[in-house]
């Protein structure tokens, strides 16, 4: 019985460093993208450059730690949110909200989020050609962490439930991570994408 429990929780440790190199790449991707449809700008390139700079020192190094202060994740999240706010034009509206956090030193697994958000520029933004947003909160307190994020939804198109690999990757990490400690909801209306994660941190 313990060899067999030993070999399973190998199996779920390789599992979820599976899981976290075919996040990385793709993200990486994107960013690089991002940096390249605003090099023309010389005012922005510099920013742009630290920002990126510290993307890539997150996703190579950082994230390689089981857990890491929640500081830090909402510092890499937060570098994000602003590249893609360098890369979109005014007709995109672009909210965040990580102010209601009670301790930012407590430890997380890395890369919770990042799909996430992602996915609300990947799938709404990005696929949209007139006035568009995505909203973003994170809430921390003593016994919970929690996420709400939505986005607009291009007419006429149908955003699939689960947002493609990449959410259904984080969604198995998740499980791994926090086995019945975690609780998703999508919700997925016609002009509207969000997702609601909760995970009790106790």
């Amino acid at each position: 019985m313990k060899k067999i429990t030993e070999l399973e929780l190998s199996n779920a440790h390789q599992e979820m460093d599976l899981l976290k190199f075919q996040i990385q790449p793709q993200f990486l991707l994107n960013t690089l993208n991002s940096l390249h449809i605003i090099s023309k700008d010389n005012r922005k390139a510099s920013e742009v450059v630290s920002k990126l700079s510290e993307l890539l020192k997150f996703t190579l190094y950082d994230s390689n730690e089981a857990l890491i202060p929640l500081k830090v994740e909402l510092s890499f999240l937060q570098d994000y949110i602003e590249l893609e706010k360098i890369r979109h034009h005014e007709h995109v509206n672009i909210e965040y909200d990580f102010s209601a956090i009670e301790n930012e030193e407590i430890k997380i697994a890395p890369l919770l989020f990042i799909n996430f958000i992602e996915n609300a520029f990947k799938h709404g933004v990005n696929k949209t050609r007139g006035s568009s947003w995505v909203m973003i909160k994170i809430v921390q307190d003593a016994c919970f962490l929690e996420l709400a994020i939505s986005n607009s939804k291009p007419k006429k198109t149908i955003q699939n439930a689960v947002g493609g690999k990449g959410l259904s990757n984080i969604t198995r990490r998740l499980q791994l991570l926090y086995p019945n400690k975690h609780q998703i909801t999508i919700s997925n209306q016609e002009e509207v994408f969000s997702v609601h994660l909760k995970i009790d941190l106790t």
